[in-house]
């Protein structure tokens, strides 16, 4: 949970380092950004660094009490909330206002993690509102959410923002490599569908992933608009498979971006193991038509997102690509 074990965040890492340099602590900050891709384990990093008995510079040495107890997660001054099912819920909030009536009991700091900060129901938004606007001292209170937008604006504005990008793909390929002995093909295609969240793709069973993968791209490439029925069973097919749902959109936009990409840039095709069939592909569209198929893939994800009807937008993104 040191700053230097933190993958592919440079520049949140760089500001919160400087930051600890000049000791100028926000009293509250907020970070965005795709799961997995390092906010929890960076707040957890900020939290150790501050309370550090023996800092390497301004990071956390990892070794002294006060930084086994954060990594154990038995530290009295760092204390964690994170959804109850679906919600944060006001009781959550109320319990950690009555610990901050406090000092800290071991560092110089207490840290307040408030993880997914995004399912705060309305109640629990506006009792974290209120610790924020008179905020104890002593205490950091992180925040981590998916985007600003999923948030009051009244939260947002009393925070200091620090924006998490997706990690870069070749980073996260070089991970699954070192630690999971995937082969390059198989980790640079699982980091692409995972969009650079390392959390999400260590969580993967690299074999099936790749027994689904193969399976999905073989049924779009296979797939016409001649034989109508095995395209809405397709469709039928994905929109049950909720848990998936997401990943195969992510999948399939995959292989219209790299059908597309033969036609450009050859060299930045992902699905390289597919390359005969992306190539054939690839010779039959032109550009605007493969445009209008990632614009139809983009629009059906868009609608899914928005709790339209899975199966119906479905059938008519098939209609679309197909044509």
């Amino acid at each position: 949970m040191r700053f230097e074990s933190i993958i592919g965040q440079e520049r949140p890492i760089r500001f919160l380092t400087q930051m600890l340099q000049k000791r100028i602590i926000p009293h509250a900050m907020l970070f965005t950004g795709v799961d997995g891709i390092g906010k929890q384990t960076t707040a957890r990093a900020l939290g150790m660094a501050l309370n550090c008995l023996s800092p390497v510079a301004v990071s956390a040495c990892g070794e002294c009490p006060s930084c086994q107890k954060v990594i154990s997660g038995a530290h009295p001054d760092m204390i964690t909330v994170k959804p109850e099912g679906a919600f944060i819920k006001i009781d959550q909030v109320r319990a950690v206002s009555r610990q901050l009536r406090f000092a800290p009991l071991e560092g110089n700091w207490r840290i307040v993690i408030i993880n997914d900060a995004q399912a705060m129901n309305l109640e629990a938004s506006n009792a974290i509102l209120n610790i924020l606007e008179e905020p104890p001292k002593g205490t950091v209170i992180i925040l981590t959410a998916t985007q600003t937008t999923d948030l009051l604006p009244t939260i947002v504005s009393r925070c200091q923002r620090v924006a998490f990008r997706p990690i870069p793909y070749e980073k996260v390929a070089k991970v699954l490599v070192e630690l999971r002995g995937l082969d390059r093909q198989t980790a640079t295609t699982l980091a692409v569908s995972t969009k650079g969240s390392l959390g999400k793709t260590l969580s993967v069973d690299g074999e099936k992933w790749t027994v689904w993968r193969t399976g999905l791209l073989e049924q779009i490439a296979s797939l016409s608009i001649r034989s109508i029925q095995p395209v809405f069973a397709f469709a039928d097919a994905l929109a049950r498979d909720k848990n998936r749902l997401a990943d195969a959109l992510d999948m399939i936009m995959t292989w219209f971006r790299d059908v597309l990409m033969c036609k450009v840039s050859p060299e930045k095709i992902i699905n390289k193991d597919f390359m005969t069939k992306i190539q054939d592909a690839s010779r039959r569209q032109s550009v605007n038509k493969l445009l209008e198929k990632v614009g139809a893939v983009y629009a059906a994800q868009t609608a899914i997102s928005r709790n339209s009807n899975p199966r119906l937008t479905l059938e008519v993104m098939m209609m679309r690509v197909l044509k």
